[in-house]
């Protein structure tokens, strides 16, 4: 029986999904590329905003059409949110949270067998440990990507993800060696080490995230490692200290900003300012050579006046952010920003939007404008249309190449030449 996996959301169910998969041909499943060709269709969700409960409700939806006789799964954050009150459930064979992910191999079993509806839907208890997930070969990917926590304890007013979460939760400091050493031996030598609230790493078992970074670090066959999102706050002036002694960590932060401006900040329940923020910023910059920032902006949270808005636009400036990551309020049931009064129009809404990516888009050209006649060390990836290899540097700066040799999963160490459409492209050496 051939299986395939939907994958929504963030990097992490990205992750989940890869063990998941490598649990299914462990056990003798085979992988299908589409819906049509699937015995097994399984829909790995995301339900941190109205909008990707709306997907999920889709996607879902589209797969039944498409497979009619096909077991179909749907597992993850929009499931456990919704404490399986969903009418959409009625047109799927197989519901999961996020608690019982690993047994999912034996769910679909016993429906196989039995032909039994299953709902497997279990609350986060506040005890509860990390759940680890085994490591299986990535096909086509350059990059592993390493869960090294789970869960939040933030509870930032617009968000649900404490709930379809749980509580922040950390692998231990051996099974994070243990799984980078079964990565190196699959040929992957850039590490990112991903979870829920990665900031959050270690709180619950006497360590930290530099901790987690230096364990990696450590191993031989590991050439880099980057950070996928942290909160900004983390980044106290000793933490970048002992960062930028890390050799082997890449010079790319990703700090969710969210706001530019205090009173938004404090509505949000986000636990810093605007001048904090910049001040971690500049600290970064200061300390590690060559470091770039990227970030989160939401625009039109409930109350956001135009003054609010601009301070948004001034910061974006201000931290000359590399990219923008930027997407406009979805009121989420369940959270206490879905109650606030002064709701912002739709209308509004995609205008800010637009704003901020006209900006951002200037502001990042300016920065990698900067870089021409850099040297770099880039990681290509991928080919596209046009026979250009692309890849990032180690801060995070989108390279293009030309080549006739195969650079997929290659390193190689070139200097910017020129920047289009806020790519730097290069010339093999």
């Amino acid at each position: 029986m051939n299986v395939h996996i939907i994958t929504l959301g963030c990097k992490v169910n990205f992750c989940e999904s890869e063990s998941i998969l490598g649990l299914f041909l462990e056990k003798g499943y085979g992988l299908s590329e589409n819906i049509e060709n699937a015995d097994i269709v399984i829909i790995n969700s995301c339900s941190v905003t109205a909008e990707a409960d709306r997907k999920a409700r889709q996607v879902t939806r589209k797969a039944r059409k498409t497979n009619p006789l096909c077991v179909l799964v749907l597992m993850g954050c929009m499931p456990q949110a919704s404490s399986g009150k969903l009418d959409i459930f009625d047109e799927v064979d197989i519901v999961i949270g996020n608690k019982d992910k690993i047994n999912i191999v034996d769910k679909v079993s016993q429906f196989i067998s039995d032909r039994s509806k299953v709902l497997d839907i279990f609350n986060f208890n506040k005890d509860d440990k990390f759940c680890s997930m085994p490591v299986y070969e990535i096909k086509n990917r350059s990059r592993a990507f390493l869960k090294i926590q789970d869960g939040c304890n933030r509870f930032c007013s617009y968000c649900i993800i404490p709930y379809s979460r749980g509580r922040a939760r950390s692998k231990s400091l051996e099974s994070i060696l243990e799984d980078t050493k079964s990565f190196c031996k699959l040929g992957f030598e850039e590490i990112v080490l991903v979870g829920i609230n990665l900031s959050s790493y270690g709180y619950d078992i006497g360590s930290n995230l530099c901790e987690a970074i230096e364990t990696v670090c450590g191993i031989d066959g590991v050439f880099r490692v980057r950070l996928s999102s942290i909160d900004p706050q983390i980044l106290t002036s000793d933490v970048i200290d002992r960062m930028s002694k890390i050799e082997k960590l890449c010079p790319h932060f990703h700090l969710s900003l969210q706001s530019g401006s205090d009173s938004i900040l404090r509505a949000m329940n986000r636990p810093y300012t605007r001048n904090q923020y910049i001040n971690i910023v500049k600290d970064i910059k200061g300390k590690i050579p060559n470091a770039t920032i990227t970030t989160d902006i939401m625009v039109g949270f409930p109350g956001e006046t135009e003054e609010d808005f601009n301070d948004t636009l001034d910061i974006i400036s201000e931290a000359e952010f590399l990219k923008v990551h930027v997407f406009p309020y979805s009121m989420r049931p369940g959270t206490r920003a879905a109650s606030m009064k002064n709701q912002i129009s739709k209308e509004v809404k995609n205008i800010r939007v637009k704003k901020i990516i006209e900006l951002s888009s200037k502001v990042t050209e300016n920065l990698l404008r900067s870089s021409i006649g850099k040297n770099y060390c880039v990681l290509f990836e991928k080919k596209d249309e046009n026979g250009f290899y692309e890849g990032y540097a180690e801060n995070y700066i989108p390279v293009k190449i030309k080549s006739d040799k195969d650079l997929k999963g290659k390193f190689l160490t070139v200097k910017v030449t020129n920047v289009e459409n806020n790519v730097c492209y290069t010339l093999l050496p």
